[in-house]
């Protein structure tokens, strides 16, 4: 949506009628906060990172957005930069086929996986997870 759209050419008079028919909607915030909990939020294409205040990555989340097809995978690190968690939602045309969260030890070993697989998906969590490059800056 831009700057300066009436109601009338978005289609919503219905909506705007009492602030008359010429009320002009604001523009939308400008992207995403430069921190989130203290952590900078860095986004390189399809992944975004955020980052503690000595530039470890402390989480990393990417998408996939296709028609009929969403995949949302976020991966989680401790301080020392270790794996902890994964969770991966996968819907499709059929609806939901993955909504899986899974725990890792310090030697990054799946300990425990909790959620929802659709009959026949099978993937191991492991096969989700994206690498983390060195020295992601913002």
């Amino acid at each position: 949506m831009k700057a300066g759209l009436t109601c009338a050419a978005l289609g919503v008079t219905g909506l705007c009628m009492a602030g008359g028919a010429g009320v002009t909607l604001p523009a939308p915030p400008a992207g995403p906060p430069a921190q989130v909990g203290g952590l900078r939020v860095c986004e390189r294409g399809d992944t975004t990172y955020l980052l503690d205040r000595s530039g470890r990555v402390r989480s990393l989340t990417y998408a996939r957005l296709v028609p009929d097809n969403r995949l949302l995978v976020r991966q989680s690190y401790d301080r020392a930069g270790r794996l902890t968690g994964l969770s991966v939602q996968w819907s499709g045309f059929a609806g939901r086929l993955l909504d899986v969260r899974g725990s890792f030890d310090a030697r990054g070993r799946l300990v425990r996986e909790t959620g929802f697989r659709a009959r026949g998906v099978t993937t191991p969590l492991r096969s989700y997870l994206r690498a983390v490059p060195k020295g992601v800056t913002c």
